[in-house]
């Protein structure tokens, strides 16, 4: 009886711990919640012209982000290059820089773009 109950306790904590984490998102569902951030003047009017400034992205496991440094994932991170009209702004008229959101729920981390509140 003390094997069965052990065990039994076993796979409850197993099956607990499994429920209590969240799934992470898909590249698709951290896209779109990065677009709904960057949306706006310098990143793009629309969702298509955000969609083309963003460059690469990844997901960081388990390490530190470029937006973030130290700070560990599970994260989205977004490499973002903007060119605007005006070359007296920014870095000669780019922006180049990264975002990290939770891979969790999608929730803004860091980022080092100018202009993000």
């Amino acid at each position: 009886m003390n094997r069965a109950v052990a065990a039994a306790t076993a796979i409850l904590l197993l099956t607990l711990g499994y429920a209590r984490a969240d799934p992470l998102l898909s590249e698709q569902q951290a896209r779109a919640k990065a677009i709904d951030i960057l949306k706006g003047d310098p990143y793009g009017r629309n969702s298509a012209e955000v969609a083309k400034n963003i460059k690469q992205v990844q997901l960081v496991q388990d390490g530190p982000t470029k937006a973030c440094g130290t700070k560990k994932g599970p994260a989205w991170e977004f490499h973002v290059v903007v060119v605007t009209a005006n070359k007296d702004q920014f870095d000669n008229g780019v922006i180049n820089g990264y975002l990290a959101l939770d891979a969790r729920n999608g929730k803004l981390l860091c980022a080092n773009l100018p202009m993000l509140n």
